[in-house]
C-alpha cells in the first residue's frame, strides 16, 4: 500500500506552486484553517502503488479525536482516461501523478467556496448516500444552530431526536444544560474544547487560526 511518504512525495510539485496549500499525512489542506478544514484526503487501496484521491470537507467541531477522511465521495476513475481508468494513479508512473494533482488543483474553487456554516450543511445534505449517513446530517443539522446562537431551533430539534441528543450528552455532559440555559460563555468554551482536540488529532496547530464562533459576535 502507499505510504506517507508516497503521498508526501506525490504532491510536492503541487505543494510547490500554490502557497495556499500544505502537505499533513495524507492530506493536502487549504490554509489557514478557521473552523473548516477543507483539502483532499489521498487513500491507500489494495494495490501498492495506486493512491484513491477524495475531497475533504469536515467541521472542527465537535471534536474529532480520529482522523478520517471527511465527508466527500471520492474522485472516479470513471471521469477520466481510459489510462487513468486502468492504471489508477499509480506512483511509477509519473503522467497519472500529474493528472491527479491537476484534477486536485481544478477542485480547490468548489472548496474555497464552503466559507460559511450554512455552505458547509448545503453541501454536507446534497452528498449521496452512502457517503454521508442521514444520522451525520441530522447532528450538524442540531449543532450549526448552536454555533450560530440559533438555540431555541437547537433545543427544539435535539428534544425531537434521542439519538442526537444522547451523542451530544455523550461528547460533553455539559453541552444540553448550557444550551437549555443559554449559557453562551459555557456553551463557547465547549466549542473551543472540541475545536482545538480536533486541531491535535490532524496535527495542523500551525496552520489553524482560532477564530470567533458567530455565538460569540452577537450582541448583548
Amino acid at each position: 500500500m502507499t505510504t506517507i511518504k508516497d503521498v508526501r512525495d506525490a504532491v510536492r510539485p503541487l505543494i510547490q506552486r500554490r502557497n495556499d496549500l500544505i502537505s499533513t499525512g495524507r492530506f493536502v489542506f487549504i490554509k489557514p484553517v478557521q473552523h473548516l478544514l477543507r483539502g483532499v484526503h489521498i487513500d491507500r487501496c489494495s494495490d501498492p502503488d495506486v493512491f484513491v484521491p477524495k475531497l475533504s470537507v469536515r467541521l472542527l467541531a465537535p471534536r474529532h479525536e480520529i482522523s478520517s477522511p471527511g465527508w466527500c465521495p471520492r474522485f472516479r476513475q470513471a471521469n477520466y482516461c481510459e489510462y487513468i481508468r486502468e492504471a489508477g494513479w499509480n506512483i511509477t508512473k509519473p503522467e497519472t501523478i500529474a493528472q491527479m494533482l491537476d484534477m486536485i488543483e481544478e477542485a480547490l474553487p468548489q472548496l474555497y467556496a464552503i466559507e460559511s456554516l450554512d455552505d458547509y450543511f448545503a453541501y454536507l445534505s446534497g452528498l449521496p448516500m452512502p457517503w454521508v449517513s442521514s444520522s451525520t446530517i441530522e447532528r450538524f443539522e442540531a449543532l450549526i444552530p448552536v454555533i450560530k446562537g440559533e438555540f431555541d431551533i437547537a433545543v427544539r430539534l435535539l428534544q425531537e431526536n434521542r439519538t442526537v441528543l444522547e451523542y451530544f450528552n455523550y461528547l460533553s455532559p455539559e453541552f444540553y444544560p448550557a444550551l437549555l440555559a443559554e449559557d453562551r460563555v459555557r456553551i463557547t468554551r465547549i466549542l473551543h474544547e472540541w475545536e482545538a482536540t480536533s486541531v491535535k488529532t490532524y496535527k495542523i496547530e500551525k496552520i489553524w487560526k482560532r477564530t470567533p464562533f458567530p455565538l460569540e459576535l452577537l450582541g448583548g
